[in-house]
């Protein structure tokens, strides 16, 4: 936890020594659906909530909620509280940190990468049958594993002053992505000298 600690400190620095912070910030909400699972596959004969008979694609409904605040007009720091059932149909969550760098905007078109830690956990598999522990997670009730290095790739698409619509790809859980499809809103957003155009900087 201490390395983590430090992540955040650092964040939080490197955003209040920025001149425009509070400039521009928005909160998001997401539903998470389908993924990538690129674990060893241990447990995939027990997994619920799959496509198909193999391990991929998987199903992992869910819910994430964001809150994001820029420092510079390309530069943000964001956090995100995700909600959702894994693959075995139990409840998961994860909690990410990121620093955000926008890599382009075109008109109503944006793309932004984010980059830090996330903390996982979720309700433990080792009472279903068939369970193969695989060491990804630290054992116990609720099962716990942090990513030091997690990632996720955003595009944005303005539609209104204060919207935007979003589709993430992003870290769902310790061996996997997934997807996310959600809608932003700006509470401050700096724009262009008319209020409704679609381009902010």
């Amino acid at each position: 936890m201490a390395k983590l600690r430090a992540i955040v400190i650092l964040m939080a620095v490197i955003m209040t020594s920025a001149t425009d912070l509070w400039a521009q910030c928005n909160i998001s909400a997401a539903f998470t659906g389908f993924g990538l699972d690129f674990g060893k596959g241990y447990n995939v004969p027990i997994y619920k909530n799959t496509i198909s008979d193999g391990k991929n694609p998987i199903f992992e409904p869910g819910i994430r909620l964001g809150v994001e605040v820029y420092a510079t007009p390309a530069t943000s720091l964001k956090a995100v509280q995700t909600f959702r059932y894994d693959v075995m149909a139990k409840l998961a969550m994860s909690t990410q940190v990121m620093l955000r760098f926008r890599i382009f905007k075109v008109y109503k078109h944006s793309v932004s990468l984010g980059v830090g830690p996330t903390f996982f956990y979720r309700r433990s598999w080792s009472g279903e049958d068939g369970y193969v522990e695989d060491d990804v997670y630290d054992d116990g009730a609720l099962q716990r594993k942090i990513a030091w290095l997690s990632t996720e790739l955003e595009y944005n698409y303005v539609v209104g002053r204060y919207t935007d619509v979003s589709f993430a790809l992003t870290h769902m859980n310790p061996q996997g992505i997934g997807c996310a499809v959600g809608i932003k809103y700006w509470f401050t957003r700096k724009s262009n000298k008319c209020g409704t155009c679609p381009s902010f900087d």
